[in-house]
């Protein structure tokens, strides 16, 4: 078997790095959030000070009917954890509110259940 040099391995793991970045599948939304895939659907989360809004589309790209989801947010923030409940707006996305803020290094963990489909989650971590 052949050794390899830690030189060579270092390399292996900085060319590995950006694939394994790709793996979250979080980039930028039409909403201004963050959009997460989750396997079945695309999340959008959409956060500011006290607030947050969830926009869900299936895997195409269309708009999913959230009247009937379930969902809740986990939102860590300044050392202190917040749960939210997540209510759908007639405007067919989710919306929740709290006390906190929105700052860099704030994690969101959105559970999402839709009817007939075994719960979901996103996370995201604000920039």
């Amino acid at each position: 078997m052949k050794k390899y040099t830690p030189l060579f391995l270092a390399t292996v793991l900085a060319l590995a790095s950006p694939a394994l970045a790709e793996g979250e599948h979080s980039h930028a939304g039409k909403h201004g959030g963050k959009i997460v895939e989750t396997g079945h659907h695309h999340m959008e989360i959409v956060v500011k000070d006290g607030s947050l809004e969830v926009y869900l589309a299936h895997e195409d790209g269309d708009a999913e009917d959230i009247k009937d989801a379930k969902a809740k947010a986990t939102i860590l923030s300044e050392g202190q954890k917040q749960e939210i409940d997540l209510v759908p707006d007639p405007a067919n996305f989710l919306k929740g509110s709290g006390t906190f803020k929105a700052v860099k290094g704030t994690t969101i963990v959105v559970t999402l259940t839709m009817p007939g489909h075994k719960p979901e989650q996103a996370r995201i971590k604000l920039d």
